[in-house]
């Protein structure tokens, strides 16, 4: 496995590839800023709550459930409160862009002939909006959301989405690189099944290790 400190990183590394698979969160884009977009939502449905979203934003930080603490602090932790808190976070059209270059680097694999794909976890209605945002259905050649394969039992390690993206690319295994920033499930798939593998140590993401 190659680990790298930048995206852009991974061009130097995929010449032997044909099929290169990247990873969404915290990889081709900061998964911060979709949770900065999505409280900024909440925020505007609990105008009661006075500094909502630098106090929702500060939880996440403290590794708490930002919604949770937030609404229990100003007494207003109903379960319909919540739910309305959790639909408008997990249904925003997210303000969010993609790393500088990163779509500069697509275009230029595709240009080469090379195969490019997207494997991610994560509730589809909230990874199709990110990719929708961000403009990849048009960057890419195939996308696996791993929740839409029958439910959160296929998501990473769980090799079927990748299994199902060989199919798609019509490339033997060793001719695949995975690409993404979570050593603890995105590499493990991958490496069982013989492909390539490129670890993004994002020093920004949610999974950085030091």
């Amino acid at each position: 496995m190659i680990t790298i400190k930048r995206i852009l990183e991974a061009k130097n590394y995929i010449d032997d590839f044909d099929g290169i698979i990247f990873d969404l969160d915290d990889t081709l884009y900061g998964e911060k800023q979709y949770v900065r977009s999505g409280y900024k939502e909440v925020a505007k449905v609990i105008p009661q709550v006075d500094r909502a979203y630098d106090k929702l934003y500060e939880a996440f930080l403290r590794h708490e459930n930002a919604i949770d603490v937030v609404l229990a602090s100003a007494g207003i932790a109903s379960e319909e409160v919540k739910s309305l808190c959790l639909e408008r976070y997990r249904y925003q059209e997210p303000d969010i862009s993609l790393y500088d270059g990163v779509a500069e680097l697509l275009d230029t694999i595709r240009k080469s002939g090379k195969k490019i794909g997207i494997i991610t976890d994560g509730r589809p209605e909230g990874q199709r909006a990110k990719i929708r945002a961000l403009g990849l259905e048009k960057k890419v050649d195939h996308i696996i959301i791993t929740d839409e394969l029958g439910g959160t039992q296929f998501r990473k390690p769980c090799p079927e989405a990748f299994k199902k993206m060989r199919e798609l690319m019509d490339l033997p295994y060793e001719k695949l690189v995975y690409i993404g920033d979570n050593m603890r499930k995105d590499f493990i798939a991958p490496q069982e099944l013989g492909m390539g593998a490129i670890h993004f140590n994002n020093v920004d993401g949610l999974y950085y290790s030091l």
